[in-house]
């Protein structure tokens, strides 16, 4: 029996293994299309064989990528992905680095897929309308190991002695409505295309108060972060105008820092820890169980990225446990079970 995959036969591609000298296992790319959602911070490759990356792209945590193809029919490993501000933008990353989902699969390809009910991601009624979040997630990043593969970010060239991270917190990457029927689409909820930079986002017009602790608490406004935040996430919820909306977001950083976590990250800079540890220590200091509402991202051993559930609605002031405790479970890892807390300043 033939298997088609795109109008061309798993015959086809015998024949052609032989024509051209292919080994078994040098199966042609195979078209598809889909998203992926990245969970971790992964370096994007024009080619996935020489480990070739000459801009030094990467996936960031959260983002959503159109998947091209991939890169065998069965159990595929490797992902096509288009990523806007690379050059050139379709890259090669590895399935490791997030969640995907295929729609109009060709015949024959299997992969690490979760299927959702199929939805229109630019119908305003559903993806781009604010106010219809079920629930919020607080990202956020440790930014040593953050700049390890983000030489060239302004906020990575700053005087880590001096700076929030090197206390042992953790800083702000944003702070996101979601809503489960758009899986990972609900977003840009004023329509506005994301421009090739995050400066070429008009100036957001924050109070002066408010964008000086902003630079604090999220080093990224070096790099205009806090615009892409804003009009990717932050339209899409009706409760705060964007200085409330940042003062909600950091007020939940520091809670989360002020825990007794930054304590225990920076008693453990440099060093190897358990997760078990380190999720012990979220429990004692977020409640019984908070840890079934973090996700855990890490990238070449070393923990980068603390994703926390809350539930839909957050009053200004909220204690964070109580959030936490509010949210349904929903623990995930794509951390070994040890891993590196990085020290400031760069490994050589």
């Amino acid at each position: 029996m033939t298997m088609e995959l795109h109008g061309r036969s798993i015959t086809a591609l015998l024949v052609a293994s032989v024509l051209f000298g292919l080994g078994p296992g040098a199966w042609a790319s195979v078209p598809v299309s889909g998203t992926l959602q990245a969970e971790r911070d992964c370096e994007a490759f024009v080619s996935k064989k020489k480990k070739s990356n000459p801009d030094k792209a990467h996936l960031e945590p959260g983002d959503a990528y159109v998947i091209l193809e991939v890169n065998r029919p069965n159990q595929p490993d490797w992902f096509r992905v288009r990523v806007e501000d690379a050059n050139p933008p379709e890259r090669w990353v590895e399935a490791s680095c997030g969640r995907q989902t295929l729609s109009g699969v060709s015949p024959g390809v299997e992969g690490p897929t979760q299927p959702e009910a199929p939805i229109d991601a630019d119908d305003p009624s559903l993806c781009r309308t604010a106010g219809l979040q079920d629930s919020f997630k607080l990202a956020l990043s440790w930014q040593p190991a953050f700049c390890e593969s983000h030489r060239s970010k302004k906020e990575c060239a700053v005087n880590f002695p001096a700076t929030f991270q090197s206390s042992g917190n953790f800083t702000l990457h944003g702070l996101w409505p979601n809503r489960e029927a758009c899986g990972i689409n609900y977003g840009n909820c004023e329509n506005r295309r994301k421009p090739r930079e995050f400066c070429d986002y008009p100036d957001l017009g924050l109070n002066p108060e408010v964008a000086k602790q902003l630079s604090q608490v999220m080093p990224g406004t070096a790099s205009c972060l806090e615009r892409h935040e804003w009009f990717k996430h932050g339209t899409c919820q009706v409760d705060w105008d964007i200085d409330q909306y940042y003062e909600v977001a950091m007020d939940l950083v520091r809670q989360f820092n002020g825990s007794g976590i930054n304590k225990y990250m920076a008693e453990n800079m440099g060093k190897q820890v358990a997760m078990e540890d380190f999720l012990k220590q979220v429990d004692t200091a977020l409640g019984a169980e908070a840890r079934s509402r973090l996700q855990l991202s890490c990238a070449g051993g070393k923990l980068t990225d603390v994703f926390i559930s809350l539930p839909p609605q957050i009053e200004p002031g909220a204690s964070l446990s109580e959030l936490i405790g509010m949210a349904p479970p929903d623990f995930r890892s794509k951390c070994p079970s040890r891993f590196t807390i990085d020290a400031v300043g760069y490994s050589r």
